[in-house]
Parts: C-alpha cells; structure tokens; sequence
C-alpha cells in the first residue's frame, strides 16, 4: 500500500461521517470568519492619507494602520490552511498526518480543525 492509499485508509477509518460533518462545518464557521475579520482589518487599515495637525496623532495613526494590515496578513494565511483542510476533506485526506500518514486524534482536530500534523510531530517540528 503506497502512502496515499494509507493516508485515505487512515482518514476513512478515523472520523466518523458525523465528526467529519461537524469539523467540516466548523471550518466552514473559521473561514467566514476569517473573510470578514480580514475584510475588516483592509478596509479600516487602508485610507487615503489623513493630514494630522499633530504628528504623535500621524505617527499612531500609522502604527495602528500596520498592526491591522499585519493581522489582515496573519488571517489570510490561516483562511489558506483552512481552504487547505476542506479541499483534503473533498479528497478523503483530511484528519490525517501529512508526514507520517497517521491519524490525528479527534481531540487535536476539533481544537485546530486545520491541523495538518499531529501534536507530537508539531512540536518536533517547531523545536527544530
């Protein structure tokens, strides 16, 4: 058996269809999310160039405009991992470690529905 016919086997056996059905709608929920925070965070952090009489005021004003378009940045880059786990849910992927091809446990998936890694294989991977 090649890696991705255990990767399928593994995702199939792992969830049930209610368990998919529910992380599947709660990606869904972190994606809407996503959208509308980033919506948000471009279109407050991205005006035309108010003159300030004061420059602390332009000054704030600027650092507050970089600390939304840097959150806008970070939602983005989340709302991509998230397309990324409801595309392997579509291809019977999902739930399923990219780099061993085991199982992630339920409990990992429903704090971070867009797991790509089990913890332990996260951990090592962050301490390297």
């Amino acid at each position: 058996m090649n890696r991705e016919e255990k990767t399928m086997k593994n995702s199939i056996e792992t969830l049930t269809q209610r368990e998919r059905e529910s992380l599947r709608k709660a990606l869904e929920r972190k994606l809407e999310e996503l959208r509308h925070a980033t919506d948000y965070d471009v279109s407050t952090g991205t005006h035309p160039e108010d003159s300030y009489a004061d420059p602390m005021d332009a000054a704030t004003r600027a650092t507050d405009e970089h600390e939304l378009l840097a959150r806008a940045d970070h939602e983005r880059a989340l709302a991509v991992e998230v397309e990324r786990a409801l595309d392997k849910m579509k291809k019977g992927t999902y739930g399923v470690s990219e780099l061993s091809g085991e199982p992630i446990p339920l409990a990992r998936l429903r704090a971070v529905p867009w797991a790509r890694l089990t913890t332990e294989e996260e951990e090592r991977s962050v301490r390297s």
